[in-house]
């Protein structure tokens, strides 16, 4: 057993050592966020704070403002629930720590296996491996890819999954040796990740033409996603300019938003192949499985080649690997759902047995620090030998003043993260003025 995987299960669930706090950031309508779903989003954080021994463990769920006070009572709730166990406790108990944790015994109702709860069970379990990370002196990335294979196993529940002891016994077989870990990190934080920007849908075609042009000269991004809705026609003039005004090595991608029905989504994906953007994004909620499968199955009678991508509004590991299952070809992962980093990390390995491809989402508060780990530590322990020039992850920024170590961006690569620590911290004017969620909201300016 690795000295590392001893530091987390050895952490203890007191409920007194944890506070919960609201935060949101005071977005205008349609501007920043915006998009077909969510014209006025408040960008926002349930943050928990863990503290023992002077250490701060730190952890964040995203919501778009109401519903923050929802997750944190939640997940007070559950802590209060653990009050005194450990996590070797909950490792050790016959459900095993992802299936104690993420189905609270009365809350399961609510939605069991997602949902509240498990958003909820999300955040804590981030907040821990945040505080075991600063303990072990590593960025989590790196603290995740230091265990054990079978330890890492023990973190995530493969109970609904079909495909569970042949995805566990691939995982064992590809399993780096300490010599192609050691390798493979040097590369990775020689290289860094690439990444995309995501745009919103309050702003118009110019408007859209002058921020794609900044952020590729601020950060060297040269892809870069669009939003759109069932305004057919409106958003279809909006990228015709784009693509007219913006230099023609630049590659695009569409998100809908889950605002489409099937006709609307098969228009959309004509009319994006034509244009040859990368994919089209939820075009349909993560639980439509059915939608989502025949239009895979159009796709593919069509022979359309943008491919059909969601996965950051995805409740779970099943109904990820009911998604690929049904045939899309990109799936985004976010740290704040599921159960966390470690389910995003491992959904990553389901979509690898599809050979589709694995690309977090960031768009969000707290997301680009966050997905940034996430992305890293599969990409270091669970699929090594993935070219990284292949890889791809969401990139937003403007959220991420509010944190300590923010994610950077270089020559269109995210530079992997080296303070210990998941989310780390957040930025210095905002732990000062935090207070329990009980006694109200914080609110940032953008």
């Amino acid at each position: 057993m690795t000295d590392n995987f001893n530091l987390l299960k050895s952490i203890k669930i007191e409920s007194r050592k944890w506070n919960f706090s609201d935060v949101r950031i005071n977005i205008p309508p349609m501007s920043l966020g915006s998009d077909a779903s969510n014209p006025h989003t408040q960008y926002s954080n349930a943050i928990a704070v863990y503290t023992e021994s002077k250490v701060f463990g730190i952890g964040a769920c995203f919501t778009l403002g109401d519903g923050n006070q929802f997750v944190c009572s939640a997940a007070e709730r559950i802590v209060s629930n653990l009050d005194g166990k450990d996590l070797n406790d909950l490792l050790e108990s016959k459900l095993g720590l992802a299936e104690t944790l993420g189905n609270p015994l009365q809350l399961r109702w609510l939605s069991p296996n997602a949902g509240l709860p498990l958003m909820a069970a999300g955040l804590i379990l981030n907040t821990l491996i945040d505080f075991a990370s600063k303990k072990a002196g590593l960025p989590t990335w790196k603290f995740l890819a230091s265990l054990d294979i079978n330890e890492l196993f023990s973190l995530v529940s493969f109970r609904h999954l079909k495909n569970s002891s042949k995805i566990m016994e691939q995982l064992i077989k590809n399993d780096p040796a300490p010599t192609e870990l050691h390798e493979r990190i040097e590369e990775l934080e020689s290289s860094g990740l690439p990444a995309y920007f995501t745009t919103w849908i309050g702003s118009e075609a110019k408007e859209l033409v002058e921020e794609i042009k900044g952020t590729h000269k601020i950060t060297g991004i040269s892809k870069f996603k669009v939003k759109i809705g069932s305004d057919v026609a409106l958003e279809q003039a909006k990228i015709e300019i784009i693509l007219r005004d913006l230099p023609g090595d630049f590659l695009f991608a569409a998100d809908a938003n889950q605002r489409l029905d099937y006709t609307g989504a098969t228009k959309w994906l004509e009319f994006l192949s034509t244009r040859k953007f990368l994919w089209l994004e939820e075009p349909f909620a993560p639980d439509n499985i059915l939608l989502f499968r025949e239009l895979a199955r159009e796709r593919q009678r069509q022979k359309w080649t943008c491919e059909i991508a969601t996965g950051e509004n995805c409740p779970n590991l099943h109904t990820a690997h009911a998604l690929l299952d049904a045939g899309i070809g990109r799936f985004q992962a976010d740290p704040c759902r599921m159960l966390g980093i470690t389910d995003g990390a491992f959904s990553g390995v389901l979509a690898d047995l599809y050979k589709a491809k694995y690309t977090p989402h960031a768009g969000g508060a707290g997301l680009d620090e966050m997905s940034s780990h996430m992305h890293y530590f599969f990409l270091a322990k669970l699929n090594y030998k993935k070219p990284i020039e292949e890889s791809l992850t969401e990139y937003i920024g403007f959220c991420s003043k509010f944190y300590a170590f923010p994610s950077v961006v270089v020559n269109g690569m995210i530079k992997a993260p080296k303070a210990p620590g998941l989310l780390v911290g957040l930025a210095p004017e905002v732990t000062d003025k935090l207070i329990p969620f009980k006694e109200g909201v914080l609110w940032l300016e953008p």
